[in-house]
């Protein structure tokens, strides 16, 4: 988390001033060079900048369909980071995909050498850059030198509009598939919203997923995949682990039920702990698959499952595109922005004073202690897992809280020193 703090701070210290400058630079070049941008000439080859985030690009999958059915001669292809391309490289629209390796700082700037001197030989005309708020992107973006770059801009990204020949404003209240379909239009694109295009699987994919549930007793049982964990972009999304054992304690004591809890080698001593928080006689009955398979075998799973309960996080939206059943939980973002739009789900947001507040402040106010997700009950949501599996199940009735018991006003940031009572309900 420190590391992409720091970042982040890069991002506005560095990328601030560099795209300052190449705004200037571009608004000169582009009165001199009075391009036609209609798009009328198609563009032989289409370049798509999405760096991170999983859920994110899985939405984007209708835009990449509508570029593919508009330029079938095209070659399309797709930039973003290792921790990402996975899950682009099973996206059947993408010809080629393109990485920076983030790990170490040297490592991405070798990688964005190589990747320039790429672009330069092999230039593209058209650029469409889907992150909201980098600098980075934008820089990238630019020295591309595309006759035609597209991308979004918010009140942090004015400076596009000097940049971009095409610029969208982003509502944070309108899904993001609706930013993409604007995003299209602006390009001649016809683009669908509604539930997104799975990645693609293959029989190994799936013999992996099948071989693992074989081995943990998965025939003739409804098979309930447990997220605990939100990525490392926000791990105030994640709700708290006390709440999930309940859960997962509910459905583990039936027999027609298997409870697989999954996430990435990183969040494997996570998910873990989580797991443990269970009763003794009840923990052998929870498998815990974190970082256990394949990316493709952990997709599989999803597509495998009878339900999903899940913190917002990329894993709820790919198994949204398998048309999986999901239970997912708010906090820090609006489900308004990325809940899904068809198929069979229940979502649950508190709406807290302070909710949402993930890309509006550089910090969360509550310094990471979700309240917002906090109020949502266990009981609840056990019950829409119920409804979603088709089992029937008792879980006690929980009156919601009449005052939360923390020190402090949601939304209020108190220095450290201070300490604050709150005052009796």
């Amino acid at each position: 988390m420190a590391r992409l703090q720091q970042q982040r701070r890069m991002d506005t210290l560095i990328g601030a001033p560099l795209c300052g400058l190449l705004n200037a630079l571009a608004r000169v070049l582009g009165a001199i060079l009075r391009r036609d941008h209609s798009l009328k000439t198609p563009p032989r080859r289409i370049l798509v900048i999405k760096l991170v985030g999983l859920g994110s690009i899985i939405h984007a999958t209708h835009l990449l369909q509508a570029l593919r059915e508009r330029y079938p001669d095209s070659h399309l292809a797709f930039l973003c980071f290792r921790s990402t391309r996975p899950l682009v490289e099973r996206l059947p629209q993408i010809d080629e995909v393109l990485t920076l390796d983030d790990s170490t700082y040297g490592r991405l700037l070798t990688t964005v050498l190589g990747w320039l001197l790429h672009v330069w030989r092999h230039p593209y005309q058209l650029v469409i850059d889907l992150e909201v708020h980098s600098k980075f992107s934008t820089i990238l973006s630019t020295l591309t030198c595309a006759r035609d770059r597209a991308g979004f801009y918010l009140i942090t990204t004015r400076f596009r509009q000097g940049i971009y020949t095409h610029v969208v404003y982003e509502n944070r209240l309108r899904h993001t598939q609706e930013a993409y379909r604007q995003l299209g239009r602006a390009l001649g694109l016809t683009v669908k919203v509604g539930q997104p295009l799975p990645p693609c699987l293959t029989q190994q994919d799936r013999d992996e997923a099948n071989a693992f549930l074989k081995s943990e007793g998965a025939d003739g049982r409804k098979l309930l995949i447990v997220n605990v964990n939100a990525g490392e972009l926000c791990l105030e999304r994640r709700w708290s682990p006390e709440s999930f054992a309940r859960v997962m304690e509910v459905f583990a004591s039936r027999d027609d039920v298997l409870v697989v809890m999954t996430g990435a080698p990183s969040e494997r001593d996570y998910t873990e702990s989580v797991r443990k928080l269970v009763g003794a006689s009840l923990q052998r009955r929870i498998a815990n698959a974190a970082g256990l398979h394949s990316f493709g075998a952990f997709l599989a799973l999803l597509e495998r499952a009878d339900t999903m309960l899940t913190n917002d996080s990329g894993p709820l939206h790919l198994a949204t595109s398998f048309g999986t059943p999901t239970v997912s939980l708010w906090g820090p973002e609006t489900p308004a922005a990325f809940q899904p739009l068809e198929g069979s789900f229940r979502l649950f947001w508190a709406e807290a004073y302070c909710s949402p507040c993930v890309h509006r402040v550089d910090a969360p106010p509550c310094g990471g202690a979700n309240l917002c997700l906090q109020l949502i009950e266990w009981p609840q949501v056990a019950r829409a897992v119920a409804e979603l599996l088709g089992v029937p199940i008792t879980v006690p009735d929980v009156e919601p809280q009449a005052s939360h018991p923390h020190p402090w006003v949601a939304g209020m940031v108190l220095r450290a020193s201070v300490h604050m009572e709150m005052p009796e309900s």
